[in-house]
């Protein structure tokens, strides 16, 4: 269901489901809530006692068909409120947070406590802001105006990113992030193992520790596009259990 969750002055757009167990989703970078398909794909699959919260950590511009992509530290202060919110509506017992690429990063930087289950999918662990500048700089009609990025993107929509976005990720340390979410609470890793968008990304370290539990999904793509999907969505529901 299509609705609000207040954040300071303003809000954010989000589909919602309330129910006693709440599953949050956190997306990845530059992109809506719903771009390609995965979380509401996932979210199809949850069962009709689990409830969702799919919320956007970037400005949409509905009428020109742009996303405005806003900073790290500003992410996670989205999140923060979205699970604060959720805490505060009744019925609600249990909290579960599912993160996509830089998304499961703001999970790992904000490290919430008091939660269900955490999985992240296919996060990054190489260093932020270098590799995220030149790939989507590089696209196929990109300019630079007055300091921010215009970014054609393949479902139709333009992505804006400031130059001041990607320097903030230039500090982001993806492995280091991750790391100190296990030093604080268990999470399930999945590993995209065919990813095109992350394709030196290393988890070796990570997946030695003891609080992370590593699923890898051969011949996956970074958004676990089909026919990878379907093994995502019944390891997802098995960790959800």
């Amino acid at each position: 269901m299509a609705g609000w969750i207040p954040f300071g002055d303003a809000q954010l757009t989000a589909d919602v489901k309330i129910a006693p167990h709440v599953v949050i989703f956190s997306h990845g970078f530059g992109v809506q809530r719903d771009s390609r398909g995965m979380f509401t794909d996932v979210i199809a699959a949850l069962p009709k006692d689990v409830g969702y919260v799919l919320f956007d950590y970037n400005d949409i511009d509905a009428a020109h068909n742009m996303v405005h992509a806003n900073g790290f530290a500003d992410q996670v202060i989205r999140l923060r409120a979205v699970i604060s919110w959720v805490r505060m509506q009744p019925g609600v017992t249990q909290i579960s947070l599912i993160g996509h690429s830089l998304g499961a990063l703001i999970i790992a930087d904000l490290a919430p406590s008091d939660v269900h289950k955490i999985i992240l999918l296919a996060p990054p662990t190489t260093p932020m802001g270098g590799f995220r500048r030149q790939r989507y700089t590089h696209k196929p009609g990109a300019e630079l105006y007055r300091g921010v990025w215009h970014i054609p993107r393949r479902d139709g929509t333009t992505t804006l990113i400031s130059e001041a976005v990607f320097d903030e990720l230039e500090r982001v340390d993806a492995e280091g992030e991750l790391v100190k979410l296990a030093m604080l609470q268990p999470y399930l890793l999945v590993i995209a193992e065919a990813d095109e968008v992350l394709p030196d990304d290393d988890y070796t370290e990570l997946i030695v520790m003891d609080a992370i539990t590593s699923v890898g999904i051969e011949g996956a793509s970074h958004n676990f596009d089909p026919p990878a999907r379907e093994e995502l969505i019944q390891t997802i529901l098995e960790r959800l259990k």
